[in-house]
């Protein structure tokens, strides 16, 4: 007797194990205020090898969008799956364990599904935001990590302050130094990452690994042969540096983030010639460093011969304005600001395509879970991707919603339409900020409409022209509707 229940254990043991290393792994890399602005995306001066090589290897979405233009309130969403609204995931230091404590995020659902969860670098903004939900955790959110001895010195000399935090000095806008691959705060992200992942190969669990770069946000720094790869005939420069024409004027944004926290950057107006090209520099740069680190991760899982069962996801939490309309930073809902890169390699789907359908980034969450075999909570809001992973031309969504604070857009493929709001009832939220209430009701400032097809850079607000009288008024009753549902409570059983 005791020998039979001995071979039934022995088999169910075999059968776990096997189940345990037949998972599924994600790879889970989010990188900080990058549009879709590589050479695999149509940007022929950029120097980015190893994302082109990750698009090959899967599907590239040219039409991708994240939901909320602002890190803290963009990654709360990604990982719950659930949008924003007007007192949901609404600012850059936005949380999901206080915004929506019950929900169960991503690293939560797979690690209740046999998954070691892994959190290295930055993946929440906070990194302590549902920490207890990370088997392995390490922050690495140092991107002021100035290497160049003249950058340090600069910041002690100037001795200059935010004007609104007395206590942040400013700082360098960029740097280059003299420095390895592997000297940065990211470099050490990468390492860290390439470390456990060799550990996990000896273990053979099944893993859900998030690897957060803070590259390319602001300060733009990184090891001194990258400056070299971008010329000046290399730097794109924008022909927009007013805010469309027709736009009402709210929408406008004074980039801020940049103004008050770097040195040399003025006060008000543009900044200087000089500036710009460096600023245009400095970020190409950063993106070509972190593609760099991004190739030996994915080299790494290459050479411990783990790609055959892991999918990687490659996201940006919201993109960057490089002085379009005469905007820095992001915080809007124009196109700079929310057309955002993804790519998705995973075993057994299509390669080497790129599709041209709408996706919303509250489509990873059912993504990735559907790819793991889990079902997703009902209460989220995206949409498995999975059918365009394998049919990248089919019609997915006819529309896609984004927002920030008080501006919202609903964009297909022909308009893109965005309002500005006024509430009336607010509370004041943990850091003493005016935000308006989840039953506030709410007005049209303005609005703007603009042609797609016609005029992708945003340059002319056509909402005005009585010819588009019923495209204004349709797809503002879009907004309304989705407004509506968003602003409903989330119910969770």
């Amino acid at each position: 007797m005791k020998i039979k229940y001995l071979i039934i254990f022995f088999i169910f043991s075999i059968s776990y194990s096997n189940s345990q290393q037949n998972k599924q792994n994600i790879l889970f890399i989010g990188v900080d205020d990058m549009r879709p602005l590589t050479n695999s995306y149509g940007h022929h001066q950029m120097k980015t090898p190893n994302i082109d090589k990750l698009a090959s290897e899967g599907i590239q979405f040219n039409q991708a969008y994240t939901n909320i233009a602002v890190c803290g309130a963009s990654r709360a969403s990604i990982l719950t799956g659930v949008r924003g609204s007007q007192a949901r995931f609404v600012s850059y230091y936005s949380r999901a364990d206080e915004d929506l404590p019950e929900a169960i995020d991503l690293a939560e659902i797979f690690k209740n599904n046999g998954y070691k969860t892994f959190s290295i670098g930055k993946i929440y903004h906070h990194g302590e935001d549902n920490i207890k939900n990370w088997d392995f955790f390490r922050p690495f959110q140092n991107q002021k990590d100035y290497k160049n001895p003249k950058s340090l010195a600069q910041i002690e000399q100037r001795d200059e302050y935010h004007p609104i935090n007395k206590n942040q000095v400013k700082t360098p806008p960029f740097e280059y130094a003299n420095v390895d691959d592997f000297a940065y705060n990211d470099g050490k992200v990468t390492k860290t990452a390439i470390q456990n992942l060799k550990k996990l190969k000896e273990s053979k669990e099944p893993f859900f690994m998030a690897v957060g770069y803070i590259s390319t946000h602001l300060p733009f720094i990184q090891p001194e042969k990258y400056k070299s790869l971008y010329s000046d005939k290399d730097l794109v420069f924008s022909d927009l540096r007013t805010i469309p024409k027709n736009a009402p004027s709210r929408a406008v944004h004074e980039w801020t983030e940049l103004r008050n926290a770097y040195l040399d950057i003025p006060s008000k107006g543009p900044v200087s010639p000089k500036m710009e090209e460096d600023l245009i520099r400095a970020y190409y740069s950063t993106v070509s460093y972190l593609d760099t680190l991004i190739g030996k991760l994915v080299g790494a899982l290459d050479d411990l011969g783990m790609r055959n069962n892991t999918t990687i996801i490659f996201w940006s939490d919201h993109g960057f304005f490089l002085g379009e309309h005469g905007f820095w930073c992001k915080h809007h809902t124009f196109q700079e600001a929310i057309h955002v890169p993804l790519i998705i390699s995973s075993p057994g789907k299509k390669k080497n395509i790129q599709s041209d359908a709408l996706v919303e980034y509250v489509d990873i969450y059912p993504t990735l879970c559907e790819l793991a075999g889990i079902k997703p909570p009902e209460y989220i809001h995206g949409k498995s991707m999975v059918p365009l992973l394998e049919n990248p031309n089919i019609n997915f969504k006819s529309e896609i919603y984004s927002r920030y604070q008080f501006r919202e857009v609903v964009q297909d493929h022909d308009f893109s339409y965005h309002e500005i709001l006024n509430y009336n009832k607010f509370y004041f939220d943990r850091q003493g900020n005016k935000k308006p209430t989840h039953d506030s009701d709410v007005k049209v400032g303005g609005y703007m409409l603009f042609d797609m097809k016609n005029d992708n850079k945003q340059s002319i607000d056509i909402s005005k022209d009585t010819k588009y009288k019923t495209i204004v008024e349709e797809y503002s009753t879009k907004l309304k509707k989705m407004r509506d549902f968003t602003n409903k409570p989330i119910i969770i059983k």
